[in-house]
């Protein structure tokens, strides 16, 4: 798996830049610690919806690369 993958990456059927989908947590009150987000995923608006079989492949097998 290649978890370094830049911001700027093109999708491998289209080549068009991904979107970067983020997670977050809100802050609690109860707790002193801060809100934290990740990455949880890329797509291809274009790709995933006309050909996502194709397109889910494709991403493994450049994640897992």
């Amino acid at each position: 798996m290649n978890p370094n993958l830049a911001h700027d990456d093109l999708c491998p059927l289209c080549r068009r830049p991904l979107r970067i989908e983020y997670g977050h947590t809100q802050r609690s009150a109860q707790q002193d610690h801060p809100a934290r987000s990740w990455i949880t995923g890329r797509r291809c608006s274009s790709c995933e919806a006309t050909r996502p079989q194709q397109f889910w492949d494709a991403m493994r097998a450049l994640y897992e690369s």
